[in-house]
């Protein structure tokens, strides 16, 4: 019983912060489209990931490919890697560290 509300606690702030990611990333990418000038910086970013199965590899990929701006491209074929495009890369160590540190941490919890 204590396993499974500690499960539920986890997803319910799971899909918080999830929720919270995917309003800031849809004001952001409204407020450039609405915008006369570019502030994007797109780029392609090799994203080295803690997936332990197939299953949270691919929960990861969708969950980063439903964010707006960004999209995945691949899984490396020793899954340990996949490839992120990215439509606001100012700096490929930060953006691979905001989706490790961010979406895959908060997605981990809930698979434990």
């Amino acid at each position: 019983m204590i396993r499974y509300l500690r499960r539920t606690y986890r997803l319910i702030v799971f899909l918080l912060y999830y929720m919270k990611e995917m309003v800031k990333a849809n004001l952001q990418l409204a407020r450039d489209i609405l915008s006369p000038k570019m502030r994007i910086h797109p780029g392609i970013v090799k994203v080295h990931i803690h997936a332990k199965s197939d299953a949270q590899t691919l929960a990861l990929f969708n969950l980063i490919t439903m964010t707006p701006g960004s999209l995945c491209l691949d899984v490396s074929d020793d899954h340990k890697s996949i490839y992120v495009h990215g439509l606001y890369v100012k700096n490929h160590d930060d953006f691979e560290n905001e989706i490790v540190d961010g979406i895959e941490k908060q997605m981990m919890e809930v698979f434990k």
